[in-house]
């Protein structure tokens, strides 16, 4: 069985480094990206799978962008939009199946939600 990969795309290094560790250690392939932008070039040019783009909604304004753009151009890759302003969370929970998680977050929450996105997409019929 092949690792899960996550795109973690998040603007504070100590955020992104602890979270991108802390996913590791939970047997996750991270790949990490600072805003949207270099998110959606990894996207566009990166031909291996990845599981679950983790994004904060104000990643340089383009979490919202982003988890667009990851529907119509990566179909089977599941997105959680991450914030701390409460408007912004709601908004998010409109465009990803599973909802959206309040900044600053618990990693082991975090590690469940994707636990549950991939298990769940693992189960759809194909």
């Amino acid at each position: 069985m092949s690792q899960s990969c996550i795109l973690l795309v998040e603007s504070d290094i100590l955020v992104r480094t602890s979270l991108a560790e802390y996913l590791r250690e939970c047997g996750y392939r991270v790949i990490e990206a600072i805003d949207a932008d270099e998110a959606r070039q990894l996207l566009a040019l990166d031909v291996r799978p990845i599981d679950v783009v983790l994004a904060d909604v104000n990643a340089s304004e383009g979490g919202f962008g982003l988890a667009g753009w990851v529907r119509e151009n990566r179909p089977g890759t599941e997105v959680i939009l991450t914030g701390s302003t409460r408007r912004a969370v709601e908004r998010a929970g409109d465009l990803c199946r599973e909802g959206s998680a309040v900044a600053p977050y618990d990693h082991s929450l975090v590690l469940d939600r994707i636990r549950r996105l991939i298990a769940a997409r693992d189960r759809a019929p194909q």
